[in-house]
């Protein structure tokens, strides 16, 4: 399968807008490369840099890239909609198209991912690398495929330290969003009793599927397709997470302080720097507590309590 390849080279006040952009048509995976971030993690010793490419670090720009199958024609809303983002955000957008193979992006990962621990218990492990355990460390096995959600991006690692310190074992836990299924698994591995996965994308439903296979816990996560709002009417559990967008964040939160049960967490990432101060009103207004809030570069993340009764 072919698929068309979107890079919008930016600056990284506008990224949240153009991923949302992506992922508001269905794009079947979005990828933010951001060489900011990546040029912190190795000065600190935490990244090799040998393992990104040698012009990637000296970039300035952030590049999000969205996949497309070939023969959808997506590229006069993108331009429209990106002329917006121009508008809005007072800044330029460079737009590059090229053609994917599904065997060329798995080579790429193959190259560039390999096997890292996040927070105190977890290791992240590609399906395709040898990883000797250690004692007390739980493995994730996962293929990101053409999903998002590799567990580098600092939106995700916000959301495995959230489930490595708050999962104790039996809760029920909702993954809003779940691109490549690796925070419910992450989720199921700790010891959730159950996970409710969704996301709108059908590439990303069938690689979160894959991977909950792989990790031999299909009797634990479902994984759907579909609207979380809507889904998300119907059920009452312990933990949400929501790695997605600050609006979407935004648009959730109502429903989730609604349908929590009292004492339950909202795990929220995905949230640039700029629309915190949006989602922190949300979050008060609807009841929530604050508990604890990360930040990397221009990323936020937030663990939000609903009161007990």
């Amino acid at each position: 399968m072919n698929w068309k390849e979107i890079s919008v080279l930016t600056e990284g006040k506008c990224v949240e807008a153009i991923a949302g952009i992506f992922h508001r048509m269905g794009s079947g995976g979005v990828k933010i490369e951001d060489p900011q971030a990546a040029r912190q993690y190795v000065n600190r010793g935490e990244w090799n840099a040998d393992l990104f490419p040698p012009e990637f670090l000296g970039h300035e720009f952030v590049v999000v890239k969205a996949y497309f199958h070939e023969d959808r024609e997506v590229i006069d809303e993108i331009m429209a909609s990106l002329k917006l983002v121009e508008e809005n955000f007072n800044t330029a957008c460079r737009v590059f198209i090229d053609e994917v193979r599904d065997e060329d992006w798995e080579q790429n990962w193959k190259k560039y991912y390999h096997s890292f621990k996040v927070g105190d218990r977890l290791v992240i492990k590609p399906s395709w690398e040898d990883y000797q355990a250690q004692d007390g460390k739980v493995i994730i096995e996962i293929d990101p495929g053409m999903a998002f959600g590799t567990g580098i991006h600092a939106s995700t690692r916000f959301c495995l330290h959230f489930i490595d310190q708050y999962i104790k074992g039996g809760e029920t836990v909702v993954d809003a969003g779940c691109g490549s299924g690796i925070l419910s698994i992450a989720a199921a591995k700790l010891g959730a009793r159950s996970v409710f996965s969704m996301d709108i994308d059908d590439v990303a439903v069938k690689i979160a599927r894959d991977n909950v296979a792989l990790n031999n816990l299909s009797d634990v996560i479902e994984v759907q397709a579909g609207d979380i709002v809507e889904e998300l009417k119907q059920k009452a559990p312990d933990i949400i997470m929501a790695n997605i967008t600050a609006e979407v964040v935004i648009m959730l939160l109502p429903i989730a302080a609604s349908v929590l049960k009292p004492g339950g967490y909202l795990f929220g990432s995905g949230i640039v720097e700029s629309r915190w101060p949006a989602v922190q009103k949300r979050l008060e207004s609807n009841g929530f507590i604050i508990e604890q809030v990360q930040q990397d570069v221009d990323w936020i993340g937030v663990v939000a309590r609903k009161p007990s009764m």
